[in-house]
């Protein structure tokens, strides 16, 4: 079983300047890039930021994006009802990048915005006392929360190389307290014992990039609060993770079989050496489909439940039943 380093201070080795690769066990410090880039134009197109954030306030699953591009700003949204098993909002918008921008860290000071006319995505922590702010306004989606760190297990870290690019750097970190409420239409939803988990990404990526992916939070049979981070491709293994018995562990990378004609069957989920098995029901997706000629994309990410086995060395097997997340199917060209 691989282990995890305490994060470093630092993504660059500042006396030579070279990147500090590993998975790591703690936050990411501040993430600057601007070393390794190949000029301007070449980091126009290759310095992508995004944060994703992710709250499970059974029956409800909300989903929040905010991507900066480089050339384009891209937000969504989207509530999922398990009760029901459908979506009861999804919301998207695309914009030029001065409605929007993600900084250059994931900890304390963060801000990733999205703002055009009246559509309205933030998310925020002013300081390390502070809990994480989340607000959204999107037509008659509205989405106010706050994600409580403080006795939240840590986060897992990444500093990867990319072939075709130059370096990935990623923070995912879940079961953070939520409490919130969500509103669609004339409907209000309020939450007090949400799970809210998110993924900052910042780095000098490939034009043409792939991969599948799954994030999910909940409690196992058992009883205990349980999250994870499953990846195929991209980053790969240095990003699995399993939140559990109040900690992080690692995981090997992730194997999906699915059918992409047609998502909605149930999805197959293994880690590499078995420790991971799982079932994905899908009860609705988020998909987005582009192609502006040097640009283009193919995004699904479904939403519903996972039930299985995940084993933890020393620690026994966990079973899961109902669990909420998503799974991600991505294509993109930029």
């Amino acid at each position: 079983m691989r282990t995890l380093e305490p994060a470093p201070p630092s993504v660059l080795d500042p006396s030579t300047g070279a990147p500090r690769i590993g998975a790591y066990r703690g936050p990411l410090p501040r993430v600057d890039l601007s070393s390794l880039a190949r000029g301007k134009l070449w980091r126009l197109f290759h310095e992508k930021r995004w944060m994703y954030v992710a709250i499970s306030a059974d029956p409800l699953l909300l989903g929040v994006a905010i991507a900066d591009l480089g050339y384009l700003c891209n937000g969504f949204a989207f509530v999922f009802d398990r009760a029901e098993a459908r979506m009861i909002a999804d919301r998207t918008a695309l914009a030029p990048p001065f409605a929007g921008d993600v900084n250059d860290t994931s900890g304390p000071g963060h801000l990733a915005r999205f703002e055009l006319g009246a559509t309205r995505l933030r998310f925020e922590r002013a300081s390390r006392a502070d809990p994480y702010r989340l607000e959204v306004r999107m037509g008659d989606l509205e989405i106010s929360a706050e994600l409580a760190a403080a006795d939240a297990p840590p986060p897992i870290s990444v500093v990867a190389p990319i072939p075709g690019g130059v370096l990935n750097t990623t923070e995912k970190r879940a079961l953070l307290h939520a409490r919130g409420s969500v509103r669609v239409g004339d409907t209000r939803h309020a939450f007090e014992r949400g799970l809210g988990g998110y993924d900052y990404t910042h780095g000098l990526l490939a034009r043409r990039t792939s991969w599948r992916w799954a994030f999910a939070q909940g409690h196992a049979k058992g009883g205990e609060a349980i999250a994870f981070n499953l990846v195929e491709g991209f980053v790969g293994e240095p990003e699995c993770a399993l939140w559990a018995f109040g900690d992080l562990h690692p995981l090997a990378e992730g194997r999906f079989t699915f059918d992409p004609d047609h998502w909605r069957a149930p999805w197959k989920l293994r880690t590499a050496d078995g420790a991971l098995d799982l079932e994905f029901v899908p009860g609705g997706a988020h998909a987005e489909k582009k192609n502006f000629g040097v640009v283009a994309s193919r995004f699904l990410q479904p939403m519903g439940t996972f039930r299985g086995t995940i084993a933890v060395p020393g620690r026994g097997t966990i079973e899961i039943e109902d669990v909420l997340g998503v799974t991600e199917d991505q294509e993109i060209l930029w």
